[in-house]
């Protein structure tokens, strides 16, 4: 545990000496990614009290001693994403939401309410019932283990995209859980585009329960079924992870417009995550098109960067390192406070902290600051900081 406080802690240094950070202790932070060690053993072993056969027997046989791959669980890749060990994708594994959430988010970050998703990533798991079911299980262990007893913490209720339908009665069965803030998408996998109408019983689920719907970006295997030649062909995953969360989450933003999903459910606030924010201009390439053959699209009433100015926020992690700040810099306050949500992405190798997104806030005005920080989050997530 000290190895791994550690190692945030030499990431957070300069969250410290910053000259906004004082203002940190005055105001609340809310921390919209966050993830736990979804395939850890200790997780992997509470989703059994959750499942019934024949999963549970086949988790149960990966559990074993001996067995050395969740491969035949839970699809994968094989990318040397962790540079043989000189880059480990995960600073530490995340099993307790007090030790390993909680203490180190609050002392390292700053960040009083963290917002965690189980991140199990079940999109590529080719049976309905089976990607169904672990999901329930996953959503189950996300309470008990990680939201009980922790006022502060607050967690998206996961669907998986196979069975709408089945997705919809899963966020009914969960809104009702004082904690559970929004609904949890991965981006990547999903075969049909998420804003296809045969996913509306998802987004109307979400507005009957007036929750947010997340869309998580990530460089998952996913990526194999919707960017095959950026999957198999490119040779690194330097490259793989540049492009892949650009990639999925700019494909489903499309989509939705494509298929008017933000016009058909005008209560449903759609937040992005993991891809940062430098892909947004983007937005303005989606206005261009609209403005040339919205007959195409006749649900939309308005172009496609008023939608987003209304019902639209994105995570400001992972933030862009151009060589010159200032560029980063111009791209924040371009979007200015009412879009952004702070993130770190906890427990991830690309964190970023609370300075590196302070550094680009400067010139906000106070309101602003803390509509990125918090004011956004509390509103969207419905999140009491008083």
């Amino acid at each position: 545990m000290a190895d791994q406080s550690k190692r945030l802690a030499e990431r957070s240094e300069q969250a410290r000496s910053n000259p906004l950070a004082d203002q940190l202790k005055e105001v609340p932070v809310i921390d919209m990614d966050v993830h736990t060690s979804f395939r850890n053993e200790e997780i992997q072993r509470d989703l059994l009290k959750h499942l019934d056969e024949p999963y549970k027997r086949e988790i149960e046989y990966y559990l074993q001693p001996g067995t050395s791959s969740y491969d035949g669980m839970y699809p994968t890749d094989n990318y040397n994403r962790d540079l043989s060990g000189k880059l480990p994708t995960e600073l530490m594994q995340v099993t307790e939401p007090k030790e390993d959430i909680d203490d180190i988010l609050s002392k390292e970050f700053h960040v009083d309410y963290p917002i965690v998703n189980m991140l199990p990533e079940l999109n590529m798991v080719r049976q309905t019932d089976k990607a169904v079911a672990i999901n329930e299980a996953a959503n189950k262990v996300l309470v008990e283990r990680f939201l009980d007893g922790h006022d502060n913490i607050y967690g998206l209720a996961s669907v998986v995209p196979h069975d709408p339908s089945a997705a919809a009665e899963e966020i009914d069965r969960f809104a009702s859980e004082d904690q559970i803030c929004g609904v949890f998408l991965n981006s990547t996998g999903t075969k049909t585009p998420l804003g296809d109408e045969k996913y509306d019983p998802i987004y109307r689920a979400a507005e009957d329960n007036d929750l947010p719907v997340v869309f998580h970006g990530a460089a998952a295997p996913g990526l194999a079924l919707d960017f095959p030649t950026l999957q198999h062909e490119l040779q690194t995953y330097m490259a793989n992870h540049a492009l892949a969360h650009v990639y999925s989450q700019f494909l489903t933003l499309t989509s939705l417009f494509e298929n008017g999903t933000p016009a058909k459910f005008p209560d449903v606030d759609f937040v992005f995550q993991e891809a940062g924010i430098a892909w947004l201009s983007l937005i303005f390439r989606l206005n261009r098109e609209y403005k040339q053959r919205r007959s195409e699209v006749p649900l939309l009433e308005k172009t496609p960067e008023e939608y987003v100015r209304d019902q639209f926020y994105f995570a400001t992690q992972p933030l862009d390192e151009p060589n010159d700040p200032v560029m980063m810099k111009q791209l924040v306050e371009m979007w200015g406070g009412d879009v952004l949500m702070f993130a770190t992405d906890h427990p991830h190798f690309d964190i970023d902290n609370t300075e590196a997104l302070l550094k680009y806030l400067g010139n906000f005005s106070e309101e602003d600051r803390n509509k990125v920080l918090y004011g956004n989050s509390a509103e969207v997530f419905d999140i009491d900081v008083s």
